[in-house]
């Protein structure tokens, strides 16, 4: 046997095998994906135990003086997979945490009797998890999309360690209904499969029902091959239990209209800065990566430029 032929034969094998996780089990294969990408950021996947439940987070840089920490807290049915683009193109001496809500991720999920109902139950173990990593030694930036940013809203509002607040498309209710939510009213009045048709964009329970997600949240249409997409199904279908538990579907389904801007800009107090980012859907950080990072950063720059200001009238 010649050698071209001896190492064609593994080449063939790893071809085929890789070709049956693709038909047969895509699960693996996004599972694969996901972490090689979160390891690709230049994150370090951790865990801790808290109150006897295991929660994991992707941890980048150090604690740096003079450099607000981040802490990123994902939307409903996220994880920290999605701050894989924001985190990969930060500077390399921010210090980065992305979180893994209980429930979600890699993350135990609460049992059975607990009250999660509440914003404010997770915010109480979002402070036990900022406790035990650390944060609340120095000032930190919390960031926060969707119901992440509801609970960074709140948790900003509970504790003085919050140096700097970067709210993405807050959970809140607008002057103004989304669209969406106008379609959900009606769906309720027309009756229930209309009903399980929308709250399906959550759950979907096949390929076409993911496409219709993807279709939904981001701006830019994108073809997923099917395969693919009955992975993200099969990837999803464990935490359903859960998330219909954290949220009812009409509620969370309440997405903000960008008519929030006005009211976020005239309620809350030092709002220094905003952005609406066109061409973009709910999912900013797959839509626009580059134009959320250009916002945030150009707010950190801010804030340092007010610190460095402040120190200054001191000294004098």
């Amino acid at each position: 046997m010649t050698l071209p032929g001896v190492l064609l034969y593994p080449l063939i094998a790893v071809a085929a095998a890789s070709l049956v996780i693709y038909l047969k089990y895509p699960v693996l294969l996004l599972q694969f994906y996901f972490r090689f990408s979160v390891l690709a950021s230049g994150m370090r996947v951790k865990y801790i135990k808290q109150d006897g439940y295991s929660i994991c987070y992707g941890e980048k840089g150090k604690p740096k003086k003079g450099v607000l920490s981040m802490l990123l807290v994902h939307g409903f049915t996220a994880d920290k997979f999605m701050w894989v683009p924001l985190v990969k193109s930060m500077k390399g001496d921010v210090h980065v945490i992305a979180i893994d809500l209980p429930g979600h991720g890699e993350s135990d999920t609460p049992a059975e009797h607990e009250d999660i109902q509440s914003h404010m139950t997770t915010v109480d173990k979002l402070h036990k998890f900022i406790q035990v990593v650390g944060l609340t030694e120095e000032p930190f930036h919390l960031v926060g999309m969707s119901v992440g940013g509801a609970l960074a809203g709140l948790y900003a509002s509970q504790y003085n360690s919050v140096k700097a607040l970067t709210l993405i498309c807050p959970a809140m209710q607008t002057p103004e209904e989304s669209p969406f939510w106008s379609n959900m009213k009606n769906a309720l009045e027309s009756g229930i499969e209309d009903i399980h048709s929308a709250c399906n964009l959550l759950f979907p329970q096949t390929s076409d029902e993911v496409q219709s997600m993807l279709d939904f949240v981001q701006y830019n249409k994108i073809f997923v091959p099917t395969q693919i997409l009955q992975g993200v199904v099969d990837v999803r279908k464990k935490y359903y239990p859960f998330y219909r538990r954290f949220s009812s579907c009409f509620n969370i389904f309440q997405v903000i209209d960008v008519s929030g801007v006005t009211l976020l800009k005239e309620k809350l107090p030092n709002c220094i800065k905003v952005d609406i980012i066109p061409h973009c859907g709910h999912s900013i950080t797959t839509d626009r990566p580059g134009a959320l990072i250009k916002a945030i950063s150009e707010f950190r720059e801010i804030i340092m430029s007010l610190e460095s200001t402040t120190c200054e009238k001191c000294e004098k």
